[in-house]
């Protein structure tokens, strides 16, 4: 069945008894930001052909009761919550007056799965009770006798009727598509809607829609018309949410709405979902969570280390998407995370708009002795168990994320051969490892280990990386034939990045030579590859070097000492026929020592 975009005013307009929409906080484009808070549960989920949800209901309700607390006690103006997640002893809640938005404020809630009938019966005990009204479209006949249950998006939020009344609306919008699972659960079982809302359409306004996991397959041919000064959020409970099907409308998305103000929240639930079996047990999902706040370039400066890194700790990790997209992931374990939010748009000179995008506000994390939420959680970006393997590294560079986690990321791509251009490579839009692998958006960073599953391409990319730079520690313990302006680093070095010294990334055990930089590429080299890097970060190191002589007054004399000077420190280490070879300054070219020889007398002059 086809998607029919309908605009809720509408909706509220030609009910018996007319309702405005009082205006949303979120889509208000003025110049102050907002408040989201986000669900992302973990735990142990029940998926068949009667219904899919929480496998222990009493857990269930009080993690998702628990949610709405926090989102009405931090006044949040945007609350969300992955598909199949709300139970409905939880909308009871709600419509008990239990919890309720604040004025202004939308709930974006996936709700349980529940049976036609009994959603039917619900809707009429809800409906009318206190200020509340409930709002659903007609279910398809034949479908509600054959199908099993219903999909639920359920949007809460204030209107007014015509007395100057504020009246609570639960509006429900239905599943459209179903997922294609290798049980064709859904397939049988689900009972489809037609309709999917959007909020405050038109000129100078900022508009919400929201589809449920699988719509998504259906959705691209929409996004054209939708995407315009929209916020579109995807809800899923989804153990592959990066599969091409539900990625398709996002490279729409990505192709058309680079210039446009547009922004896409997806939100799944946590990592390492379990499923229990109807015969008793578990199967382990092994699924990675993939929860991302996407945006098109203007929207965010990623020339913002700081802001980049303290995002990090936080608990929201800095990649991009097709390019120039920009993608906030959250952590995959258990969370409740309460953002402020930078608006999608509002008027006014945009040289002074703010494009901080997003912070963190506050974190909640799942006890499951005490059944309850406890603030202050820390988040854990996996950096140090994925770190455990390489022992030569794993001191020193978790103290290094510690300071900074882009740090750690520019000293290891410079250790590999940067792909960016010669004085720019460590620009973060040129960082290899901050663009999503291309096939499963994957995350690359080192210090963001999610997931160690090594059949995603992520985890392939950043395992080499740290073994490279574990491999590349043990050099100073073989026989590498240093060229003399480097020979310090035979007696030990780590890993350093700073933006005073951008094309170094090792620093010396000892000795005063400083801040050195150090390429090993091992055995993949051949002569194209090794000449074309050392030139590339030799013209880095000399225009670095240049200018920073310029601006201190340097003579010509000492400009031209600086730039003889700055090649020194640049050594690109290889493997060659069991033998290691360098490329280091002008006229130290040596392959001449075999790999398993004892080390090099480092007395030897080789200059």
């Amino acid at each position: 069945m086809a998607i029919n975009i309908v605009d809720v005013e509408e909706v509220l307009g030609n009910l018996p008894r007319p309702l405005t929409l009082i205006s949303l906080q979120a889509l208000n484009p003025a110049r102050e930001p907002y408040r989201a808070i986000l669900l992302q549960p973990s735990g142990i989920v029940e998926a068949n052909d009667v219904r899919v949800g929480h496998a222990d209901a009493a857990v269930g309700h009080k993690l998702c009761s628990g949610f709405l607390s926090a989102a009405s006690q931090s006044h949040s103006d945007l609350a969300v919550a992955p598909e199949y997640c709300v139970p409905w002893s939880v909308v009871q809640e709600i419509v008990d007056g239990d919890h309720r938005p604040p004025l202004g404020a939308i709930w974006v809630l996936g709700c349980e799965s529940i049976a036609p009938a009994d959603f039917q019966a619900l809707a009429q005990q809800y409906d009318g009770v206190g200020d509340c009204v409930f709002h659903y479209e007609p279910l398809d006949e034949r479908q509600a006798a054959q199908r099993r249950y219903i999909d639920p998006l359920l949007y809460v939020f204030w209107t007014q009727n015509q007395e100057g009344q504020s009246v609570l609306f639960l509006l429900v919008q239905i599943k459209t598509v179903a997922c294609r699972d290798y049980r064709e659960v859904e397939q049988t079982s689900l009972c489809l809607g037609t309709t999917v809302y959007a909020f405050n359409r038109g000129i100078n306004t900022i508009s919400l829609v929201s589809i449920i996991c699988s719509d998504a397959f259906d959705f691209t041919e929409h996004v054209d018309a939708i995407h315009t000064n929209c916020l579109l959020i995807h809800i899923q409970l989804n153990p592959k949410p990066a599969h091409s099907d539900y990625a398709a409308y996002r490279a729409r998305l990505c192709s058309v709405g680079t210039n446009s103000h547009v922004e896409l929240l997806c939100l799944n639930w946590a990592k390492n979902i379990k499923e229990v079996k109807e015969r008793g047990g578990y199967a382990d999902w092994k699924n990675v969570a993939g929860s991302a706040w996407y945006a098109p370039p203007a929207k965010f400066n990623a020339d913002d280390d700081e802001l980049i890194d303290s995002l990090h700790r936080g608990g929201i990790y800095y990649c991009l998407l097709a390019q120039r997209w920009h993608s906030f992931f959250l952590n995959y374990e258990g969370q409740i995370i309460l953002l402020q939010k930078q608006k999608l748009f509002f008027p006014g000179p945009q040289a002074l708009a703010p494009r901080n995008f997003v912070t963190v506000e506050e974190r909640w994390s799942w006890n499951t002795d005490s059944d309850s939420w406890e603030s202050g959680a820390v988040a854990n970006d996996g950096f140090s168990d994925a770190l455990a393997a390489y022992y030569a590294i794993a001191e020193h560079l978790q103290l290094a994320s510690q300071a900074s986690p882009l740090a750690v990321e520019r000293a290891i791509e410079l250790l590999l051969g940067p792909r960016g251009k010669p004085a720019t490579w460590y620009a973060v839009k040129e960082l290899e490892a901050v663009h999503l692998d291309k096939d499963e958006e994957s995350i690359r960073r080192v210090t963001v280990h999610q997931d160690a599953d090594l059949t995603r391409p992520g985890s392939c990319y950043r395992l080499h990386r740290l073994q490279r730079a574990h491999d590349a520690i043990g050099l100073a313990q073989t026989a590498v034939p240093w060229p003399p302006p480097v020979r310090d680093l035979a007696n030990g070095f780590k890993f350093s990045w700073s933006h005073n010294s951008p094309h170094h990334n090792v620093n010396p055990e000892t000795g005063g030579g400083g801040p050195a930089t150090l390429v090993f590429l091992s055995d993949q080299a051949n002569d194209i590859l090794i000449d074309s890097t050392h030139q590339k970060l030799r013209q880095a190191l000399v225009t670095h070097a240049s200018r920073t002589a310029i601006v201190a007054g340097k003579s010509v004399e000492e400009l031209n000492d600086t730039i003889v000077r700055a090649q020194d420190r640049l050594c690109v280490v290889f493997r060659r026929d069991n033998r290691f070879g360098v490329r280091g300054p002008e006229g130290t070219n040596l392959i001449d020592v075999p790999a398993s020889a004892s080390p090099v007398d480092f007395s030897e002059d080789r200059s």
